[in-house]
């Protein structure tokens, strides 16, 4: 790895940053809220000389980049801007501990959805705006769009975009990288835009429906009411919300190719109808779960459509406190929070193509158990897959657990309950945000043990990266040139 070409470029996502923090700078100047103008020019300056030491550092550093050295620049850019990020609350004092202060900012960048903070309705409008701006960035990832905005990097982009954008869609849309982050983020920004639209006409504030659109299509979870989104009671809202999450879990290549007339890309896809069908089956659990809370139809049908999608998309949105179900429900949607969404979305967790996968080839196990001479192909859709990808899915998986094992053990010693400790840490790797019991949907995470904080702050970044980009720049062989 060379360091000064991943400070050169790190350099310039810290710049873009703070170009980031002036639209809370704004907002902040036009509410005349002084300890938010403070707090957002104070941290956008900062953002800019740190950028500029970072510049300094990587002065006459190679352009040239390998694929060494995109771990470590997605790395050194997700703690820098996990860091940086947590000063705007320091500074305005709406979090004073900065343990809590960098928890949030990871939360909001890794699009973790978990927040410390019990009275959000209490917090400055510009913060409820960079808390889900900073889950709006981070959705589709601010390697992609530094991708989109700098092209000077040439070949080595496509580094950086693969270790950045996990599943199919790294393949890449377009024949540049650059075009291929930039529809991306036309189709992420098209979507948001239809989202809070949508939302305003069904009856949320402006403000509330630009944040909530942020943080949906982020697959995040942070609203700007400490009530979630139960504290607006429009069954359109509900509506709205978790078709848009659910779109959020699906991959973003599809949208595209729909864009470009492939609409048999939907239907042919193995991972979108196996999501679906894992949402539906979800969906009816729920449904069956909760009949006896609402006695209407209908709202039985919507709540219980809107926790799966808001668990399986990662975005951790809260109707209810699904913490107070049968302990059916409860299970069944701790179980969703490890596989999460589509590879290629902004979502978390195992995601649905490598449980495709595992299924398929247990049952080709299976049948090689029973047959043991026959040739059988793991075949996902038309295409048979290579042992190698078979053995990459597993290693993930392992990894995944292994992780998800140490983790809530840590969670345990430290005086955490066991159900508690376990469901908090599969919702940070994740990215799904609340927990359950002690950890749940109504509950602040700000009670937690400092250690604790710190070890759900290593699991929300890991997942984010995908485990093995976080534990790849641990190695040795990373750092040698």
């Amino acid at each position: 790895m060379n360091l000064r070409t991943v400070c050169a470029i790190t350099a310039r996502l810290l710049f873009l940053m703070g170009a980031f923090q002036l639209f809370p700078l704004a907002l902040a100047v036009l509410d005349r809220t002084a300890p938010a103008v403070r707090a957002y020019a104070i941290s956008a300056v900062v953002c800019a000389l740190t950028g500029y030491v970072f510049r300094l550092i990587g002065r006459g550093a190679p352009t040239t980049l390998h694929r060494k050295d995109a771990f470590g620049v997605v790395t050194l850019t997700w703690f820098a801007i996990s860091i940086l990020g947590a000063i705007p609350f320091l500074v305005e004092g709406s979090i004073p501990n900065v343990l809590s202060a960098i928890f949030e900012a990871v939360s909001g960048f890794t699009t973790g959805g978990g927040t410390v903070i019990a009275d959000v309705d209490g917090l400055s409008r510009a913060t409820n705006l960079w808390r889900c701006l900073m889950h709006w960035i981070g959705g589709m990832g601010i390697v992609v769009l530094f991708v989109a905005v700098f092209p000077q990097l040439g070949v080595g982009a496509k580094q950086l975009f693969r270790a950045e954008v996990a599943g199919p869609i790294t393949e890449g849309l377009r024949p540049r990288i650059k075009q291929t982050a930039l529809a991306l983020w036309w189709i992420y920004t098209g979507l948001t835009v239809t989202c809070a639209l949508l939302l305003v006409v069904f009856g949320m504030p402006p403000f509330d429906a630009i944040c909530h659109a942020m943080s949906t299509l982020s697959a995040g979870g942070f609203s700007t009411k400490s009530a979630s989104i139960n504290a607006f009671t429009s069954p359109g809202i509900d509506w709205t919300l978790c078709v848009f999450m659910l779109i959020a879990g699906l991959n973003f290549g599809l949208y595209y190719g729909a864009a470009r007339g492939r609409w048999r890309d939907l239907v042919k896809n193995y991972e979108l109808r196996f999501y679906l069908l894992v949402n539906l089956v979800l969906i009816a659990i729920l449904f069956f779960c909760i009949r006896e809370r609402h006695p209407e139809t209908a709202t039985a049908l919507r709540v219980a459509s809107f926790q799966t999608t808001s668990i399986l998309s990662t975005t951790g949105f809260a109707k209810e406190d699904y913490d107070l179900y049968p302990n059916l429900a409860r299970y069944t949607l701790f179980l969703a929070m490890f596989m999460g969404g589509c590879a290629g979305s902004t979502a978390g967790g195992i995601k649905a193509s490598r449980i495709y996968v595992l299924i398929v080839a247990t049952l080709n196990e299976l049948r090689l158990t029973i047959q043991p001479n026959a040739v059988i192909a793991v075949r996902v859709g038309t295409q048979a897959l290579q042992r190698e990808v078979l053995y990459g899915v597993a290693m993930f998986v392992a990894a995944f657990f292994f992780l998800f094992a140490l983790a809530s053990l840590c969670l345990v010693a430290l005086g955490l309950d066991p159900f508690s400790s376990m469901s908090v840490t599969t919702a940070c790797i994740s990215s799904v945000g609340s927990g359950m019991g002690t950890t749940g949907p109504t509950e602040s995470l700000e009670a937690l043990h400092p250690l604790g904080k710190l070890v759900l702050i290593l699991c929300m970044i890991a997942g984010r990266l995908e485990i093995f980009a976080l534990f790849a720049v641990l190695h040795p062989e990373t750092w040698r040139r």
